[in-house]
């Protein structure tokens, strides 16, 4: 038994060294040996294996060597501390503790310096490309935790800025220092709405477009991971402001949400997938209904994707947007199960939101795209929400009681839990968090 115990003992001491000494080749002076050590981190797929891992602290030593720069560019060590830090924040029972972890290390502003960095030459392109993916994808894990947005929003908008502080300690007890905030949220959705970055669909363009359809890990579009980013910082106040407030640009009034819409027409399904995403949380909005509705006549973006091919009867087609018919057989239906979920579930939000908004979806025959929508859903929970999205544009509410059909459509989306669309589902596929949000139809 005593020689059991020692075994045992002299395995864990055995382990720990290895732990170290691995921690150890992360910090090298020597590009083979950190390259070495994160190829040995990547490699660790089993639960207890990644677990162990973060355990023992590898998580910060991953950090410092990701935003580590070389003159080598031939030294991958930085991608593929990267990497290893992607898959461990997104698999297995620690990837929350690793995502905490990752914050403590300073990730939010690592991974957003990452994110707007620059190649450093033209023979680094493709790694710079790679390294842009993943620190985006990083910045998506974290902003899925309430502290990651917050975070990220507080840094990236100043003039919204969330109050955030970190707290030090020195001779005379503890103080509190404001964290120092840039505009980069700006600056990341100019990156991500400029073609400059963008590869596939320029030197592409006779991808097959199915396999085109799931390409989406690569580098040939670095920042298509900001649509889950923008997606997770709406979540909170500070981010949807950002997203609707108006800004005046050459004598035209505009919003980010406004220059984003075309993005549901993009080739890329994580673009799609965020941005259908970021809509459905602005739905949220108690005060924005009639603007979303009227001015920016939100419900066309939200349906064009919804349309299919199929032919509609001369009847259908008055009152209509002309964009959800003209294209006829070559209209093609957004084929992402989640996309679609989230622009039914926009509807359904503004449905629930007043009967002035219901009778501006009626009138814009938001119905005949649902009706046809449904014919072909194949996903049980879009059509369920088709369905309740047409009990409430097809009910006659003349002669009930006054806000009873408001009270049902309340009731019908927010009794089940339902909350914003959070968090994006880019880097991991855990989707939803129960918290249900305040009844928002107080006047109609």
């Amino acid at each position: 038994t005593t020689s059991n115990s020692d075994n045992m003992s002299n395995e864990n001491e055995v382990g720990e060294n290895v732990y170290k000494d691995l921690i150890g080749f992360l910090d090298a002076n020597r590009s083979d040996l950190r390259t070495a050590a994160t190829e040995a981190v990547i490699a660790v797929v089993d639960r207890d294996g990644m677990t162990n891992l973060i355990r023992h602290g590898v998580v910060k030593p991953l950090c410092k060597l990701a935003s580590r720069e070389s003159d080598d560019t031939n030294d991958q060590s930085n991608t593929n501390a990267l990497t290893a830090l992607l898959h461990l924040s997104s698999n297995g029972p620690s990837a929350p503790q690793c995502v905490e972890d990752i914050m403590d290390a300073g990730g939010v502003q690592r991974m957003t310096e990452i994110a707007l960095s620059s190649s450093r030459s033209p023979s680094d392109n493709d790694g710079w490309r790679k390294r842009v993916n993943l620190s985006l994808a990083l910045l998506a894990n974290m902003t899925r935790t309430e502290r990651g947005a917050v975070e990220f929003v507080g840094r990236s908008v100043p003039d919204e800025a969330i109050p955030t502080s970190k707290k030090i300690e020195d001779g005379e007890g503890e103080k509190k220092l404001s964290i120092p905030s840039r505009p980069t949220l700006p600056l990341l959705l100019s990156r991500f709405l400029s073609d400059t970055y963008v590869v596939a669909n320029k030197e592409d363009e006779e991808k097959d477009k199915e396999e085109k359809k799931n390409d989406d890990e690569n580098g040939d579009d670095p920042y298509q991971h900001f649509a889950a980013v923008l997606m997770n910082a709406s979540q909170i106040e500070a981010g949807r402001k950002f997203i609707m407030r108006l800004n005046q640009e050459q004598k035209l009034t505009s919003s980010v949400l406004q220059k984003i819409l075309p993005q549901l027409c993009s080739p890329n399904p994580t673009r799609r997938r965020g941005i259908s995403g970021t809509i459905k949380n602005c739905c949220f909005d108690t005060d924005s209904s009639w603007w979303l509705l009227n001015e920016v006549n939100i419900a066309k973006y939200i349906c064009y994707p919804l349309a299919g091919p199929e032919e509609l009867d001369v009847d259908d087609k008055k009152g209509l947007d002309p964009d959800l018919w003209l294209e006829g057989p070559d209209k093609v239906r957004e084929p992402d199960k989640m996309a679609r979920l989230f622009l039914v579930e926009s509807i359904l939000l503004l449905c629930a939101s007043g009967r002035k908004s219901r009778e501006v979806l009626r009138k814009q025959k938001i119905y005949v795209i649902l009706k046809m929508t449904d014919m072909v859903e194949e996903s049980e929970d879009v059509s369920d929400r088709i369905n309740e999205c047409v009990q409430f544009l097809r009910r006659d509410e003349e002669g009930t009681e006054e806000g009873s059909s408001d009270l049902v459509a309340q009731e019908a989306f927010y009794g089940e839990g339902q909350r914003l669309a959070l968090p994006a589902p880019s880097a991991s596929t855990e989707v939803g968090v129960d918290n249900p949000e305040k009844d928002y139809d107080d006047v109609d």
